[in-house]
């Protein structure tokens, strides 16, 4: 009875193994579910709005490109870029991580912008890759987001010359008949003489003649062109008497007020400043007025701010806008050239003698 006992148990626990793996499996695809579904959950509604922008997409091998990242929070949401930085088959050379708390854009959220210098040492299609920042939301945990890539071409410092060509057999000598040419050589450069000096005695006959004859005085004032800050000043103040400054996002307001400031510093300080990227324009301002972006200076801040709108797509509200004309006109009128008033000597006391 105790062997029959022992197989009749032997088989019962044979039996019960597929129970026992339904079960585990089951247990294994809750569990999966339930972490797959907490991924999958609905977005952070912390989660700022970055981007990532080039000041150009092709360069030489060493260039330094410089690659700025924009990101837009609530207040309070503090974003860090990783301390290290992988860009795969690019270098960083340097970086700046910008204000740590952000700057306040006045409508309940802050901008943050990371400045990296970069440099690529292979030829061809590089791919600056997506980038991870993190951020802590107001529930306190920490949340990471990336930026999308980029493309950047890499060209070499000299080019591959092209292959030589293959040489060619050598033909046959031909008899051919050579003109002779010397008879119209002389003949041409003769002519080419002898004109030459009817004009040269053209030319003093006239300028005896007139030289003796009275210059004509033109009665038609010259009328100097306008100065830069008159435009700007008139063009800002055409903006400011049209209103409906939140258009499409306050986007095209910002822009137009972006361009009479670049158009404005072009004319004032003597170069072409509106097919300028805003570093390029600042590396301008520092060959011919260096105290205007030597630091964080009125013009750099105002040059972020526009761009942030422009191309971060930050947005904006009245206040800031009027702020921003506010902030254009005491640009132009802290940096005109101001025309030095020419004081007009009287009369000597010999001369009023003299005269008398």
């Amino acid at each position: 009875m105790r062997t029959v006992d022992s197989r009749r148990s032997t088989v019962n626990g044979w039996q019960m193994l597929p129970i026992v793996r339904a079960c585990l499996i089951a247990l294994a695809c809750s569990t999966a579910s339930i972490a797959w579904s907490q991924d999958l959950g609905t977005a952070d509604p912390d989660a700022p709005t970055v981007g990532a922008s080039l000041e150009k997409t092709e360069a030489h091998v060493g260039d330094r490109l410089t690659l700025t990242l924009s990101a837009v929070t609530k207040g309070g949401i503090a974003v860090r870029l990783p301390t290290k930085i992988d860009l795969g088959k690019l270098e960083v050379l340097d970086r700046d991580d910008g204000e740590p708390l952000g700057r306040d854009l006045g409508d309940g959220k802050r901008s943050h912008r990371f400045v990296l210098g970069i440099a690529g040492y292979e030829t061809g299609e590089l791919e600056v890759p997506p980038i991870e920042l993190s951020y802590n939301n107001t529930r306190g945990e920490i949340r990471t987001t990336q930026t999308l890539p980029i493309t950047v071409h890499i060209r070499a410092l000299l080019e591959e010359a092209n292959e030589k060509p293959e040489a060619q057999p050598l033909r046959p000598p031909r008899s051919a008949l050579v003109e002779d040419r010397r008879v119209m050589a002389v003949v041409k450069y003769g002519g080419i003489a002898i004109g030459g000096a009817l004009v040269m005695l053209l030319a003093v006959y006239f300028s005896r003649k007139y030289r003796r004859a009275p210059l004509a005085v033109s009665s038609v004032p010259v009328i100097p062109s306008r100065p830069p800050e008159e435009i700007a000043l008139e063009r800002l103040s055409q903006i400011r008497a049209r209103g409906a400054f939140s258009t499409d996002g306050y986007r095209p307001f910002y822009f137009e007020v972006a361009e009479v400031i670049r158009a404005y510093l072009g004319g004032r300080f003597g170069f072409d400043s509106l097919e300028l990227t805003t570093t390029e324009l600042i590396d301008q301002l520092g060959v011919h007025a260096e105290h205007l972006v030597a630091g964080t200076t009125q013009v750099t801040r105002f040059l972020s701010d526009t761009d942030l709108v422009k191309f971060a797509k930050a947005g904006s509200n009245e206040g800031d806008a009027l702020a921003l004309l506010a902030a254009a006109e005491e640009i132009v009128k802290t940096t005109y050239a101001r025309s030095p008033i020419v004081v007009t000597p009287g009369p000597s006391p010999s001369q009023e003698v003299g005269g008398g």
